[in-house]
């Protein structure tokens, strides 16, 4: 499959099936994709579809990705911590990508990320 012809939305599904030759293939596309990709478009579908979905494949690629996404992938948390319906599903994902420890983590605190997991906490006292 070319580049150009990747579309997130039709491999997104792929991510759950059984077949591990196929997971595996997609996953590759996709973790390619964003080795040679700058732009968050690919990231943040795979954030909007962890939200939706909690898949463990896509927690796995969220969890893995290598800068510059990790900027995209704080401040898209930050955008979804401000929506109620998203919280605990961003407070999980962010809980997994701690627990890995990628080599980017202790970058969290350089972005508004940060203020709004504390303003968050506050707000529950």
């Amino acid at each position: 499959m070319a580049r150009e012809q990747l579309n997130v939305g039709d491999l997104l599904p792929l991510l759950e099936t059984s077949d591990l030759q196929q997971l595996d293939e997609v996953k590759g596309l996709i973790n390619e994709h964003l080795s040679t990709e700058r732009g968050s478009v690919l990231l943040n579908g795979l954030v909007d579809y962890f939200l939706e979905t909690e898949s463990t494949p896509v927690t796995h690629i969220l969890c893995s990705v290598r800068e510059p996404h990790d900027k995209h992938l704080f401040d898209k948390m930050n955008e979804c911590m401000a929506k109620p319906a998203c919280r605990l599903s961003t407070l999980t994902l962010l809980g997994h990508v701690v627990r890995k420890q990628p080599s980017w983590i202790h970058k969290i605190a350089r972005y508004p990320l940060l203020l709004s997991l504390c303003a968050f906490f506050l707000s529950l006292h």
